[in-house]
């Protein structure tokens, strides 16, 4: 019985640790088809628990994808994809979604004028 109580009193610790990333930062520039991403994912090891992936979709068609196996720093993860063989169109909007290695996702729309 004890044993079992660990396990799961354990099993609840790693879950208050583990969250989504909390929100994204998005910028597009025309000029040079570039789509700049900021994932906002505070860790406390970013070997361990980190934004696992970041997808950009414009509508179901999925446009560029990245995958990272560490966070770049404790607070966030950011990601450049240029656009330059299918620039985005003025109007045309793309989600970008960012993946958390542990748990949960976040997801941001941003339609370029």
């Amino acid at each position: 019985m004890g044993k079992i109580i660990f396990i799961v009193m354990l099993m609840c610790s790693l879950g208050l640790q583990a969250h989504a990333p909390k929100a994204l930062e998005l910028s597009y520039d025309g000029e040079t088809a570039t789509l700049s991403v900021k994932v906002l994912h505070r860790v406390s090891n970013p070997e361990k628990h980190f934004v696992k992936s970041i997808s950009v979709f414009a509508g179901e068609e999925l446009l560029a994808e990245k995958a990272y196996e560490r966070q770049e720093s404790a607070e966030s993860q950011a990601e450049i994809f240029l656009f330059l063989d299918k620039p985005l169109r003025q109007g045309q909007a793309v989600t970008v979604k960012a993946t958390c290695s542990i748990m949960g996702e976040k997801s941001a729309e941003l339609e370029w004028e």
